[in-house]
């Protein structure tokens, strides 16, 4: 965000290239595949002053920016909204610049979930409740982030009771052990 200013003329600003608008566009992910042809992104957020990690998932169909955190403590969520309204004010501004909204079959003036918004106000922020959360002084986030992400991928709820975060370091450590292979 620091080298993106709010304004398309700028979108590579800071003498250095980027790649948001190829990300979108399916051009530089493994995956390959455009955003206009999926209906959520899922977005590993990393807050730095926190040395913690997050899941944030874009739902296009909701204008929506669903946040997944696995701590909660005081002051927390002001540093951890304060980033996250600037991935939610840029990522609109690529989307409008690459013709998202046209590929997609988004008509901003008429859909319910834009026709009300400021193009650079598009998406809202919500966190999720009732997660399963990290002990106080833990460094679980990264495993609790994987696992949100894979229970929402697969379409489950994120239950919980069912989180052992013991359990999920050995599952992931015998996951990669085996891809290692």
């Amino acid at each position: 965000m620091d080298v993106y200013s709010i304004d398309y003329q700028n979108l590579n600003a800071g003498g250095q290239e980027h790649h948001l608008i190829e990300y979108i566009n399916g051009f530089h992910m493994y995956a390959a595949v455009p955003w206009h042809t999926v209906e959520d992104i899922f977005i590993s957020v990393n807050i730095k002053e926190k040395h913690h990690w997050l899941l944030a998932i874009l739902s296009f169909s909701e204008s929506c920016i669903f946040l997944y955190d696995s701590y909660e403590s005081s002051g927390h969520y002001a540093v951890v909204l304060g980033e996250i309204e600037k991935i939610a004010k840029i990522i609109p501004l690529c989307l409008q610049a690459c013709d998202f909204y046209v590929k997609k079959g988004i008509d901003l003036q008429n859909h319910p979930g834009y026709k009300d918004k400021e193009s650079s106000d598009i998406f809202d922020v919500l966190f999720e409740d009732d997660l399963p959360q990290q002990s106080s002084g833990s460094l679980d986030c990264c495993v609790f982030m994987v696992t949100y992400a894979e229970c929402l991928s697969y379409g489950h709820k994120v239950i919980a009771t069912e989180f052992d975060p013991n359990a999920l370091h050995t599952r992931y450590a015998a996951l990669f052990w085996d891809y290692g292979i």
